[in-house]
């Protein structure tokens, strides 16, 4: 192996393993979480499954600031100019936690009528209404916990704040076990408790990440009093403009998702149920890839920033590479252990069914779908190339996965091929991105040193 494998292995393992094993575990406490709420019935599930998805909309909106973060604070790190990164977290967090306070209080204003937009089933709406409405005061502690980790990953600090992960992921389990069941004392609160217990897990996270930010000198009170002018710098405007593109992305995205369900919700309630339960079930062997797309992104980010466009090139196609690769592994993995996970929830035959159909479906999508998440979020928008992954992404939903979603469930296709051809736009997307990345017309650095502020 020469040197400059080498390196690449070295640094790509540093950042992969700790994420790669923080989301481990987070899957496997949110598969023990799901089937605790599953042992609950198949309405607990539809319920908690339909205000999860609306989570989703704010989730993934919080991702998109978060993804502004990562590229500047990635380069930044390549210059080693850590008050660029001081300033970038203190902007983007205050954004942040204002966006994240407004959907909070749509959920404690609207969350019946949310949830009856995707199921008339009674006892699903009361049910999930009590659910999102606890669930929403979380929205700021998961966003802000989002920009922490942004700022901390992209200086090398991961193992850190996968300890922190880890050890709100056991508190929430264990609150779990506590308040859903009603054990050891504690009251009885089925799915209110699941919510409760995930509150208090991301107040805990978020504080322990603030305080290490705190102690490593990226954020103090001073510091935060010396930056008050950062909402009128060039960093905000530059953020604003390559992060924009990628806030849109992901509104286009997730809110084209959350349309994926409402279609799935259409069908009936078994197949809600089936659908909610998919992605703990695969996300406990795909967190990989959430590892590999971090990894990418602050990797490539780093050598962009750092002027060194042809190394950054190299690494993007080792990336892919490697994806494709563990996603024939996988996908095998998953079909092999599916018959030993479905039993652990209280399902019918019918549920069960429908899971190992969509489980088949999503392994044969799976390489261009783990390609899409390294390749178009971690590596193209490490380069700067917002706009380009806006267009592709919501033109790949919008244009085609909803269109061919709607017409079969019109036709009444079964919930295997419409979730086939709703999550067909993959394969599109995958080609043209992995063209994208080998023309290298995405590499850009933002934080030039003119740029660069004290």
């Amino acid at each position: 192996m020469n040197e400059s494998k080498k390196e690449y292995y070295q640094k790509m393992l540093y950042f992969t393993v700790p994420i790669t094993i923080q989301l481990l575990i987070t899957s496997s406490l949110n598969i023990i979480d799901s089937i605790m709420v599953g042992r609950l019935g198949v309405d607990s599930i539809a319920a908690v499954g339909v205000a999860n998805k609306f989570s989703q909309i704010p989730t993934v909106l919080f991702q998109g600031f978060a993804s502004g973060a990562t590229i500047f604070c990635a380069q930044y790190w390549g210059t080693k100019n850590k008050s660029g990164i001081s300033r970038s977290t203190i902007f983007v967090s205050a954004i942040i936690a204002a966006f994240s306070l407004i959907f909070s209080l749509i959920t404690q204003l609207f969350s019946p009528y949310i949830i009856g937009i995707f199921s008339s089933d009674r006892s699903v709406q009361e049910i999930g209404s009590h659910f999102l409405s606890i669930i929403g005061y979380s929205y700021l502690f998961t966003a802000l916990s989002m920009i922490f980790v942004v700022a901390l990953k992209t200086t090398g600090e991961v193992r850190r704040p996968t300890y922190y992960s880890v050890l709100a992921l056991v508190l929430n389990t264990f609150l779990n076990f506590l308040l859903i069941y009603g054990n050891w004392g504690a009251p009885k609160l089925g799915t209110e408790g699941a919510a409760i217990a995930t509150l208090i897990s991301r107040i805990v996270q978020t504080a322990l990440l603030f305080n290490l930010l705190v102690r490593k000198q990226f954020i103090t009170w001073r510091i935060i009093k010396e930056n008050l002018d950062v909402f009128r710098s060039t960093l905000s405007k530059d953020y604003i403009r390559i992060t924009f593109p990628s806030i849109i992305n992901h509104a286009t995205w997730t809110v084209g998702d959350t349309v994926y369900f409402w279609l799935y919700a259409k069908m009936g309630t078994d197949q809600t149920a089936a659908i909610s339960m998919i992605d703990p079930i695969i996300f406990i062997f795909t967190c990989v890839f959430a590892g590999i797309s971090d990894a990418s992104s602050v990797m490539v980010g780093n050598e962009i920033g750092a002027n060194r466009k042809e190394k950054a090139v190299q690494f993007a196609k080792q990336f892919i590479k490697i994806t494709i690769i563990l996603s024939f592994i996988i996908g095998i993995l998953i079909i092999l252990t599916l018959p030993f996970i479905l039993p652990l929830y209280k399902i019918t035959s019918v549920v069960a069914t429908l899971v190992h159909s969509l489980i088949y479906t999503y392994v044969i999508i799976s390489i261009a779908k783990n390609v899409n998440y390294i390749n178009n979020v971690g590596i193209l928008r490490a380069g700067g190339d917002t706009k380009y992954v806006m267009w592709l992404d919501t033109l790949g939903v919008w244009i085609w996965g909803l269109p061919l979603a709607a017409i079969s469930v019109y036709f009444h296709f079964p919930l295997y091929m419409v979730y086939f051809c709703a999550n067909s736009h993959e394969i599109i997307r995958a080609i043209l991105g992995i063209k994208r990345t080998l023309t290298q017309k995405w590499v850009r650095n933002i934080v030039e040193p003119q740029k660069v502020e004290a």
